[in-house]
């Protein structure tokens, strides 16, 4: 399209649903303007009985999933939409048929998110942020989080660096209306961290419900099913943590044996390791650590880590909050952390980790001890005063809380819009 020559020397307009061009000169610079996403839905009404769903790892799992499957079974007949993307297409089918399923990227996803009554995720929604998107004045934000009485400390400044990044994120803690916690300590906490805007809610943690219930044989089949070993096999799940520097402390393929060895003579039985680097470092690629080991199986991008947890036989991490999840089994749970004062500088953790109610080690050697003399009786009392300490709440409840709180807005927003 011809400019006029008025327009060359200064223009600036919209072109396409993202950008403006500036002409400055004769010159034509394509500008990104992430409000331009946003503003054509913020005309729309906000549909009352609409749940938008997201997880910080984006697939079916961890406390949002819990939520929704309470309010299924209640049969509320609300809009259930939840944001997927690429990364977890293998295993969309998870999904209930019920729920109405947006790709991230797309103006759709974009458009649910604006226009629901009810936020409810377990992480940060920066990625909305960046395009623009402001929590309306009607709708309400619930934050799940996605840790448990956790071992590293919620730093936002060492884990979301950056000026830009850091305003967004100012602006995800300004919306948050509820914060749900576990125990009295993450009260603490998590006011800390998330500042004196939430509510907290003492209800428990929705994913912790499962190890409350009495399905650990039918799911076992389902999960090892799934995963093609054999039921008769016995399995120790490895989730080291994520670091913000891109380290990682990674067991050799003979190490591997050694433990497996270890757990054999200790437990009986022939163990296999189920291996689950975090999302955001898979460092695995780099080391091979899956290469030629029949006996390391990777489980990375299975769905829902509370199954996994759920039919493990025993639990090895480092600083993962995981393990207090896996405590509720009072199955044999055990630290590896060769770099805890490295650790300890970068990202540090709220109590030292020989308080946590697990055997720690800081060698192979020590770990391999660990293991050997695993004591059951010692390990449930530790968990058991390390709960008292806590004041956890978690009693199999918390997804009912939750969507009980769901019911009580959704039934205030009704009556405000009856004339």
């Amino acid at each position: 399209m011809q400019l006029t020559f008025r327009e060359k020397i200064f223009s600036l307009k919209r072109v396409g649903a993202a950008h403006l061009q500036l002409c400055l000169m004769g010159i034509r610079i394509k500008l990104r303007s992430p409000a331009l996403n946003y503003l054509p839905y913020y005309q729309l009404p906000i549909e009352s009985k609409k749940i938008f769903f997201t997880n910080v790892l984006s697939g079916y799992g961890c406390n949002p999933r819990y939520v929704l499957e309470e309010i299924l079974r209640r049969k509320e007949g609300w809009d259930i939409v939840w944001m997927v993307d690429k990364h977890v297409l293998d295993y969309i089918h998870d999904m209930p048929s019920e729920v109405r399923l947006v790709m991230w990227g797309t103006a759709e996803a974009l458009k649910e998110c604006v226009t629901a009554h009810i936020w409810i995720s377990n992480g940060w929604q920066l990625r909305f942020r960046r395009e623009g998107v402001r929590k309306r004045e009607g709708q309400i934000y619930i934050q799940l989080w996605h840790g448990s009485l956790g071992l590293k400390k919620l730093d936002w400044k060492k884990a979301h660096p950056g000026r830009k990044t850091q305003h967004y994120l100012q602006q995800e803690l300004n919306d948050i209306d509820y914060l749900v916690t576990n125990a009295s300590w993450e009260d603490v906490r998590f006011k800390e961290a998330f500042g004196p805007r939430p509510a907290i809610l003492r209800f428990g943690h929705p994913r912790n419900d499962i190890f409350f219930k009495s399905v650990g044989g039918e799911l076992r089949c389902r999960v090892y099913e799934r995963l093609n070993i054999s039921t008769t096999k016995k399995v120790i799940l490895y989730a080291p943590t994520y670091r913000e520097d891109g380290s990682q402390s990674v067991p050799t393929i003979e190490q591997v044996a050694q433990l497996r060895r270890a757990l054999a003579e200790r437990f009986g039985g022939e163990w296999l390791m189920l291996a689950r680097w975090h999302p955001a470092h898979q460092e695995w690629k780099r080391y091979g650590f899956f290469s030629g080991a029949p006996e390391i199986i990777n489980v990375g991008n299975y769905p829902n880590m509370q199954e996994l947890l759920m039919v493990a036989d025993a639990v090895l991490t480092d600083y993962s909050s995981c393990i207090l999840d896996y405590m509720f089994t009072k199955r044999p749970g055990f630290l590896y952390a060769p770099d805890s004062r490295r650790y300890s500088r970068m990202r540090g953790c709220y109590y030292p980790l020989d308080e946590a109610p697990f055997p720690l080690a800081v060698t192979w050697g020590e770990l391999l001890e660990s293991v050997l003399c695993y004591d059951s009786s010692v390990h449930c009392r530790r968990i058991d005063l390390f709960l008292e300490k806590m004041g956890c709440v978690d009693d199999g409840h918390a997804s009912a809380r939750v969507v009980d709180l769901v019911e009580d807005l959704m039934e205030r927003k009704e009556k405000e819009v009856k004339p």
